[in-house]
């Protein structure tokens, strides 16, 4: 089962088509920034390019993990953890009732659990991920020692790209009923 997220990595045209998004949610902010005056530009802008980074790091883990999980499948069907997490009965499994049977006695919720963070350990301790996280906290402590830094305005910057992110869920999902 390919999640959206799969999807969005895999082709590289949604990819650039959620860039020019993240780039007009950016743009509205520079809009309500010129009439907030004071340092709220150079917050918002920090922030967003800081939110920016970190999202593309954390694109490029999950495009590098998948990768590695093709090359080490050899040529099998590949079922991700996640769904077993997800959906820990199988419901949605077209398997016998005493397979389901033996799967549940053999796998116990601790087995899952540690399934679970193993798989999504290499994502998260990406080295660019990580760089991109202290970029952003670096740039947090500049502000913040210079008098620059206005949280209200920081925020505002953060959120841009969650909110577009979640703008483009929507949009995508409505096309697809279509």
């Amino acid at each position: 089962m390919m999640t959206m997220m799969t999807d969005i990595m895999m082709v590289k045209e949604d990819m650039s088509k959620i860039s020019y998004l993240y780039l007009i949610g950016d743009l509205i902010v520079i809009v309500i920034s010129f009439f907030m005056g004071g340092f709220w530009l150079l917050n918002t802008q920090v922030a967003f390019i800081c939110s920016m980074l970190i999202t593309f790091a954390a694109f490029y883990a999950y495009k590098k993990s998948i990768k590695k999980r093709v090359k080490n499948s050899n040529g099998e069907e590949f079922k991700d953890p996640y769904d077993e997490l997800e959906d820990p009965y199988n419901l949605f499994e077209d398997e016998t009732i005493d397979n389901k049977k033996e799967k549940k006695k053999n796998k116990g919720v601790f087995k899952y659990t540690i399934k679970g963070f193993a798989s999504g350990i290499g994502g998260a301790l990406n080295p660019i991920r990580i760089l991109a996280y202290v970029i952003l906290i670096l740039s947090f402590l500049y502000l913040n020692k210079h008098g620059l830094f206005n949280a209200f305005a920081f925020f505002a910057g953060l959120s841009v790209v969650p909110i577009m992110s979640m703008f483009s869920s929507v949009v995508s999902l409505k096309s697809l009923q279509s």
